[in-house]
């Protein structure tokens, strides 16, 4: 029987992963990884159950499932999924595909997962994904529209950065809520967050 790695073996192997993937993006990158693509939803709900159980099996705070509380709704909107997209490339938002998957508290699956990165750069020139900071939206469909998620965290495309990622290290919802409400124009939802604060 094989024996199970060492930690530091999977450590290591997260960051070759994520490396290989960062420089895939380089290369491939526009086609890839632009706000056209489609694609990585389907893909991402067939491997993530995979990436999962690797994790739990080295690292009981790794994960790649989770699920979705209701502190981390931003809105729910009239508008289907797609047109929300178009909004949120428009803001900067492109898909995140090494996001982990997410159901909601009801157990839906997400239908999207897409982020915009922020921070300083780590070295002159780098690509705008290896910023330090990632604002994460998940899309949902509802009975009601479509559901819009988030939070603010570490990213995940930095190999120095993906296992307090995917532990949700330095995860900040409130933080994500009030910006994705800004990049979306719902000002309703900021005048909501306000409220409590200005009492």
């Amino acid at each position: 029987m094989i024996e199970t790695p060492p930690d530091d073996v999977v450590y290591l192997g997260g960051v070759a992963i994520v490396s290989l993937l960062v420089l895939g993006r380089l290369y491939a990158g526009e086609h890839l990884f632009n706000d056209r693509a489609r694609f990585w939803g389907p893909l991402r709900r067939h491997s993530i159950p995979l990436l999962h159980r690797l994790f739990q099996r080295h690292d009981e705070d790794l994960y790649a499932e989770t699920k979705i509380g209701t502190d981390q709704v931003v809105d729910i909107v009239d508008r289907s999924p797609e047109a929300v997209l178009e909004d949120l490339a428009d803001a900067g938002y492109e898909p995140q595909p090494l996001a982990s998957f997410a159901c909601d508290w009801l157990g839906r699956p997400e239908v999207a997962s897409w982020a915009r990165y922020e921070g300083p750069a780590p070295f002159h020139g780098a690509p705008h994904f290896l910023r330090p900071r990632q604002v994460h939206v998940r899309l949902f469909e509802t009975d009601e529209g479509t559901m819009i998620t988030a939070h603010e965290e570490a990213t995940s495309w930095r190999p120095d950065q993906w296992r307090d990622h995917y532990r949700g290290e330095m995860m900040d919802v409130e933080t994500g809520v009030v910006m994705v409400a800004f990049d979306l124009d719902l000002n309703h939802v900021i005048e909501e967050i306000a409220d409590p604060i200005e009492a």
